[in-house]
């Protein structure tokens, strides 16, 4: 009932099928994005981690962020990283994982008993966006310098009315130069994006 309730689909078997199917294809290593929003399922973080562990994929915790199709979101419902690696650690004792982060938005943490590893995405309460440097091109054509950017740059535009490569990276470079120095989502000035994570692909 709660995936229903989260996804708002009937999916559990087919999740579960996806990640199998992954496992057997030899995929590695193969992610698991959980969203953890107070109240709803962060009594599950135990759960999670242990699912993880048995069957050998890396659990990504992700903060919740204002991107949510209800627009429900408030800073009370996030379940911060340090709320995350402590109750994981409680149960299944952490050591510091040396891999150096680079780009990657998640902070790893590794299993003392070698019994694999997780991530936590803490774009909320640990904002990354000094060393982000992605974008994302949504399903509709347009480039996104941030989940949170407030514009968007029609690429498919761009392409449906002729546009030569030079155009295309020229749309392209014009969007990752305007890249915003970070997102303000725990400011007073944040403004929230019109589009929801769903609309924007993720």
């Amino acid at each position: 009932e709660r995936i229903i309730d989260v996804t708002r689909r009937d999916c559990l078997h087919q999740v579960l099928d996806g990640i199998d199917a992954a496992l057997d294809a030899g995929l590695s290593p193969v992610k698991v994005n959980v969203v953890l929003v107070r109240g709803v399922n962060d009594d599950e973080v135990i759960d999670f981690a242990t699912f993880g562990r048995d069957l050998g994929v890396t659990i990504r915790f992700i903060e919740f962020m204002p991107l949510d199709a209800s627009g429900d979101w408030s800073v009370d419902k996030v379940v911060s990283r340090d709320d995350i690696v402590a109750a994981i650690d409680a149960v299944y004792p952490l050591e510091p994982h040396d891999a150096p982060v680079g780009s990657e938005p998640a902070e790893t943490f590794r299993y003392r008993d070698g019994a694999g590893e997780f991530g936590v995405i803490p774009s909320v309460t640990n904002a990354f966006c000094d060393s982000c440097d992605r974008v994302r091109l949504t399903a509709d054509g347009q480039l996104r310098s941030c989940l949170f950017a407030l514009e968007e740059t029609d690429l498919r535009a761009v392409l449906r009315s002729g546009g030569s490569d030079d155009d295309l990276a020229a749309a392209v470079t014009g969007c990752v130069g305007s890249k915003w120095a970070g997102h303000m989502v725990n400011e007073v000035q944040f403004i929230r994006p019109r589009r929801s994570m769903s609309q924007i692909g993720g």
